[in-house]
């Protein structure tokens, strides 16, 4: 999880970088976690209705658009750190809280 808040923070984190550090499965794993908060993100930075259920160990975030929608699971520790997002919290609104 410390790699993937790097990745989010500290812009001067850089994939190329650090590439022997995130070429382990871990690092793939940061990565690939990484990646998907960043879409996660850019949709409801764009307006993507969004609606949150939380469940014992993760949470389902389910965005609806005009092309469809999309639903993403995600571990508490991954939805607080997609709640690091000034823009997040403003789309999300009172589904943070809880």
């Amino acid at each position: 999880m410390r790699a993937v808040e790097r990745l989010r923070d500290d812009p001067g984190f850089s994939r190329n970088r650090h590439f022997l550090a995130l070429s382990s499965p871990e690092g793939k794993r940061a990565l690939r976690i990484h990646r998907h908060l960043r879409s996660l993100e850019r949709a409801l930075s764009a307006g993507a209705a969004a609606t949150v259920a939380r469940e014992a160990e993760r949470v389902r975030l389910t965005l609806r658009d005009q092309r469809g929608s999309r639903t993403s699971w995600l571990t508490r520790a991954e939805f607080r750190l997609l709640c690091g997002s000034p823009a997040v919290r403003a789309a999300l609104g009172e589904a943070i809280g809880g």
